[in-house]
C-alpha cells in the first residue's frame, strides 16, 4: 500500500483485520459492521470437522439452500449486511473520493457477488475465493458499481497451478498507437507505443507464471507475447480466435467520427447488441469465440498455467458471461487495462474467475 492514499480508511473491527491494516500503513476506523459472517457452531472448526459434524446443514448448502452457516448468519442476511455498510460509506462519500475496506474474504466475495448478481445462485460461483491481502477495486459512478480489479495478489508468491483442469492467465496486450488516438481498434493490426513495450517488458520482469505461451495474431498482442517469452523460454503459438472484437466499418475510427456518421447506429449497437459497425461482431459472439478458444487450449494443458495474450474488449466480453452478466450488464466489470493479467481456472464445473484486471509490477 507503500504510496497510495486515502481520503477514508475503513475496517472490520477483529484484530486479524486492524493487524492487517496497520502492517500495511493505514489508520482505519474499526467498525463491526465490516465483520466476516457469523459461522455459529461452525467458528473454529476445520472444512473437514464441519463436514463431519453437520453433514446435513452441509448437504443443504450445497443444494442451495440459505440455511443458517453453523446457526449463524444466512448467506442472504450477510449480503443484506454488507450491502448496508457498503451504501452507509457511499452515502457520505464525495465524488473523486478514495476509500478503504480492510476486511475479510468473505466481504469481498460479498461485495463482488452483489455487484456482478449472482450471490443467489447456487454453487459453484462464477469466482474464486478472495486470497489473503488481495486487492479488489469497486468504481462507482452515480449510483452505478463496476468491479475494476478482482483479487490482485500480485505481490505475494503465486501458485504454480491447478492440481487438476488448467488456469489460463489471460492478458491485455501493452499500450498500442490504436489506443494513443482513441480510436476502435478491433481487428485493424497496429503497433505498440513506446511505452506499451515497456509495458510488455515490465510485465515479462514479474509475471513467471505461464508454462506455455498463445496469442492473437494482431502485432500488438504477438509483440507483448514475445516480450513475456523470451522471459519464460516459450514461444507464442498464435491464434486467430482469440483476435479483438471486430468492429466491421467502425474499425479504426475515433468514436466521434462513428457518431458523427451515424449516431442511431451506434447507439443502437450497444442497447440490442447489434453488430458492430453493421458487419463486425457482436458482444455475445465474441463472448463465444473466446469462450470456445480458452477451452480448447485448457483441454490441452491439464494441471498448467499458459498465458494467452488478447485485447480488452475480447477478454472483457469472456470475462463477463462467465461471470453470468448479459450484454445489458457488461459495465458491471470492467475492460482490463493494458499489460494486465486476468487468471481463469478451467475445471469440470466451467471456467471460474480467480482473480481480475491484476496489475502487478
Amino acid at each position: 500500500m507503500a504510496g497510495r492514499s486515502f481520503d477514508r480508511v475503513v475496517a472490520s473491527d477483529l484484530g486479524r483485520v486492524l493487524d492487517t491494516a496497520r502492517r500495511a500503513g493505514l489508520d482505519p476506523e474499526p467498525m463491526k459492521e465490516w465483520r466476516e459472517v457469523d459461522l455459529g457452531r461452525w467458528e473454529g472448526l476445520s472444512r473437514v470437522s464441519v463436514v463431519e459434524r453437520f453433514p446435513d446443514e452441509v448437504a443443504a448448502l450445497a443444494a442451495g439452500e440459505d440455511v443458517p452457516l453453523g446457526g449463524g448468519e444466512r448467506w442472504s442476511e450477510f449480503g443484506e449486511r454488507i450491502d448496508t455498510a457498503l451504501d452507509a460509506l457511499l452515502e457520505g462519500a464525495h465524488d473523486g473520493d478514495r476509500i478503504a475496506v480492510v476486511a475479510h474474504g468473505g466481504v469481498v466475495h460479498a461485495v463482488v457477488a452483489g455487484t456482478l448478481g449472482f450471490r443467489g445462485r447456487r454453487r459453484p460461483w462464477p469466482v474464486g475465493p478472495a486470497s489473503n491481502t488481495s486487492i479488489t477495486r469497486l468504481h462507482v459512478d452515480d449510483g452505478s458499481r463496476t468491479i475494476r480489479v478482482f483479487n490482485d495478489a500480485s505481490h505475494t508468491e503465486t501458485a504454480a497451478g491447478p492440481a487438476e483442469g488448467a488456469t489460463l492467465g489471460l492478458i491485455r496486450h501493452g499500450e498500442s498507437e490504436g489506443n494513443v488516438r482513441g480510436t476502435w481498434q478491433g481487428i485493424t493490426d497496429g503497433a505498440l507505443t513506446d511505452r506499451g513495450r515497456r509495458q510488455a517488458d515490465d510485465l515479462a520482469a514479474w509475471y513467471r507464471r505461464p508454462t506455455a505461451l498463445y496469442a492473437s495474431r494482431l502485432r500488438r498482442a504477438r509483440d507483448t507475447a514475445a516480450a513475456l517469452g523470451r522471459r519464460v523460454g516459450a514461444d507464442p503459438v498464435i491464434r486467430d480466435d482469440v483476435v479483438e472484437m471486430s468492429f466491421g466499418a467502425w474499425e479504426d475510427l475515433t468514436t466521434e467520427e462513428i457518431v458523427a456518421r451515424d449516431g442511431a447506429a451506434f447507439a443502437a449497437a450497444f442497447e440490442h447488441d447489434h453488430p458492430r459497425g453493421g458487419d463486425g461482431e457482436t458482444f455475445a459472439g465474441v463472448a463465444e469465440r473466446m469462450r470456445s478458444a480458452l477451452g480448447e487450449i485448457a483441454e490441452g494443458h491439464a494441471g498448467e498455467t499458459v498465458g494467452v495474450v488478447s485485447h480488452g474488449g475480447a477478454i472483457r466480453a469472456f470475462a463477463a458471461t462467465a461471470a453470468g452478466l448479459s450484454h445489458a450488464t457488461r459495465n458491471r466489470i470492467a475492460i482490463p487495462d493494458n499489460a494486465s493479467v486476468s487468471h481463469v481456472r478451467f475445471g469440470v464445473d466451467g471456467p471460474v474467475i480467480e482473480d481480475y484486471n491484476t496489475p502487478g509490477g
